[in-house]
This record gives structure tokens, C-alpha cells and sequence, in this order.
């Protein structure tokens, strides 16, 4: 079988590339042929542009590159010892962009309802990332909660404090963006440029501080200005994954969080079990309650979405992704138009 797959071959190209697929399945393995998957701006536009390179682990990437992990299909046929889906059904994977694949369904095959809107349903794998910081957090209903960042994994975290009862402010440079998040429904969003957020959190929390601050970006030096944004026995959530080098001096961050007994907490989404265990809760617990959320309208997904194309266009929509970022926010690729 003929397959059709995005390839990174080196930073700043990416190419639509045919290969033969292998139909033989393992006993966990399901093939899939592919309806939508979306982009995640942060980490493949970090492995597109190169900058996974400059990451600790960034001596053990090899060129060309396959990409993508958000990813909707119908199931064509399943291993022997598959038990998560059936051939016909809709599922979530975490596979990459690719015509047709093959899926571990031990990782994630979940299976979503078969009239729901795919442009909306794969949203699902980018509020899997956001709901950890929820998840991470001690957070009660009435607490002060920024979101610095307002990208979909910040966007969703946003709209998944709330939810939980927390006051809710989210953050960004990108006035676009923060009206996104008004369109979904997030009551506070405020300027990120220059002090601007500084003096609206001030006057939000009367000088206070927020109880927690998420840092949805990955930079190091947001990460420092979410500490100085956090009030006394408050809590940091690191959401984002820091990438780029940063030369600065630590110290002040540092005595911040010791003087003032501030909780710092990283929220990597893989450090969370993929299957329930006795903690109760799981990666997977967490795509089925989301994946029931964007379907029944609870999660705002509709104004995420600024472009549906086709795979082929992957090289331009790369380059917009990761140095127009004010042009987009949600990129879902339709491959149905993969021969458009």
C-alpha cells in the first residue's frame, strides 16, 4: 500500500513524500486511513526551524525527520490482539501526518463519535497537552489563574481552569490571539507587551500576585516573569517546553521562589501514566473526557481554527507557522485534498 507522509529533510524543508507502507500489523497495531491531523506550532515547528538541535537532547537528531502526533482516522483493519477499536471506527492517535498509518493502540486509539466534525475533534490532542496543567495543579474554584501564552495549548488551559471555578486571566503579545480567546469564551485576556500585563495583574489581584501562573510558551524568560506575576505560596506551572538557549541571570528568580515559597511544578504531559493505575488518573482518561467536551461544545474550538489545507501546501504553511505566528493559531491538515 502506497502511503503519502510529511517529512522534515532538513531545517526549513519539509516535503510531501510517497513510500510503500507495509500492511502487515503487529498484535497492537491498527491501520489507518487518515481524515485530519493538526499541527503542533511549538514542537514541530521547532524540529522544521531546527531549533530541537540547541535542545540537551538536540545531539541525537538525524535528518530527515517524519512529523506530527495529532492525528484523526477511520480504521481500515487491526492486529490480533487489538481490543481499543474495530475496523470502521473513528479514532484519535497520536501518529504523524501521513495518508495512512499505522498506530500503536497501546499508546492512544480512541475511538470518537462517527458524525462529529473532524477539523474539531482532532483539537482533542492539543487539549491533551493543556488539561496536565490543570492536572498539575493545587487549584480551587475562586483561585487567581494566568496563562501567559495564548496559543492553542494555552488557549485550552485557559478555558480548562475555568471550568474548574479559577478566575482566569491568559496572556500574549499577539492581539489576535487574545481575541481568540474572548471568542471562547475566556472572560480576562491582557497584553503581554512591555509591562502591560505586570500592571493588569496588579490591579486584578491588588498588588497580590496570581495563586498560579501557567507558562504555556517555553521560554526561559517567561518562565521568569511568571515567578515575579505570582503571589506568596502561590505555584508555577512550567506547560511549555523550554527550547532555546537563554543567558540570564537566575538569582533574583531563584530567591523569589525561596522568599517566598512559591511551588514550581513542571506538567510534561508524558509524565502522566498512559493507563489508569491507583493515582485514577491517566492520559488516556484524559482524551476520552476531552474528546466528550469538544463534541458536546463544553471546550471552544470553532474560532481555534484559522486554516484547513491541504498536505501539499506543507511548506508554506511550515513557513507561516513559525515565522508568521500572528497569522495562524489552529492549522489542521484536510487529506482529503492530499491530491489537490
Amino acid at each position: 500500500m502506497r502511503t503519502r507522509e510529511l517529512i522534515i529533510v532538513e531545517p526549513g524543508r519539509i516535503e510531501l513524500q510517497e513510500r510503500e507502507l507495509d500492511e502487515r500489523l503487529g498484535p497492537k497495531e491498527a491501520l489507518l486511513a487518515t481524515e485530519h491531523s493538526i499541527i503542533s506550532a511549538g514542537t514541530e515547528g521547532a524540529a522544521f526551524t531546527g531549533l530541537v538541535l540547541e535542545m540537551p537532547s538536540g545531539g541525537n537528531v538525524r535528518y530527515p525527520l517524519s512529523t506530527g502526533y495529532g492525528h484523526l482516522g477511520r480504521v481500515l483493519a487491526v492486529g490480533s490482539a487489538v481490543t481499543a477499536c474495530r475496523p470502521g471506527d473513528r479514532v484519535l492517535t497520536f501518529s504523524r501526518h501521513a495518508s495512512v498509518v499505522k498506530a500503536n493502540t497501546e499508546r492512544m486509539a480512541l475511538p470518537v463519535p462517527p458524525d462529529a466534525p473532524g477539523p474539531r475533534l482532532v483539537f482533542t490532542r492539543m487539549a491533551g497537552v493543556s488539561i496536565t496543567a490543570l492536572r498539575s495543579s493545587t487549584v480551587q474554584p475562586g483561585d487567581t489563574v494566568v496563562v501567559i501564552g495564548a496559543g492553542l495549548v494555552g488557549n485550552f488551559a485557559a478555558q480548562l481552569f475555568e471550568l474548574a471555578g479559577a478566575e482566569v486571566m491568559v496572556a500574549d503579545v499577539a492581539e489576535m490571539r487574545l481575541e481568540k480567546a474572548r471568542a471562547c469564551g475566556v472572560r480576562r485576556a491582557a497584553s503581554a507587551v512591555g509591562d502591560a500585563l505586570e500592571r493588569a495583574v496588579d490591579e486584578w489581584t491588588g498588588g497580590q500576585g496570581a495563586q498560579v501562573v501557567v507558562e504555556a510558551i517555553g521560554n526561559s524568560e517567561v518562565i521568569d516573569r511568571a515567578v515575579r506575576l505570582t503571589r506568596r505560596y502561590g505555584e508555577v506551572i512550567l506547560l511549555g517546553s523550554p527550547r532555546a538557549r537563554a543567558t540570564f541571570d537566575v538569582t533574583p528568580m531563584l530567591s523569589r521562589i525561596h522568599l517566598e515559597a512559591i511551588r514550581v511544578v513542571g506538567s510534561l504531559e508524558w509524565r502522566w501514566p498512559m493507563q489508569a493505575t491507583d493515582r485514577g488518573r491517566d492520559i488516556q482518561q484524559n482524551y476520552r473526557l476531552l474528546a466528550g467536551w469538544i463534541a458536546a461544545g463544553r471546550l471552544a474550538v470553532d474560532p481555534l481554527l484559522t486554516h484547513l489545507v491541504s498536505p501539499a501546501d506543507c511548506q508554506s504553511v511550515f513557513e507561516m507557522v513559525t515565522q508568521r505566528k500572528e497569522d495562524s493559531l489552529g492549522v489542521v491538515f484536510d487529506w482529503s485534498r492530499v491530491g489537490q
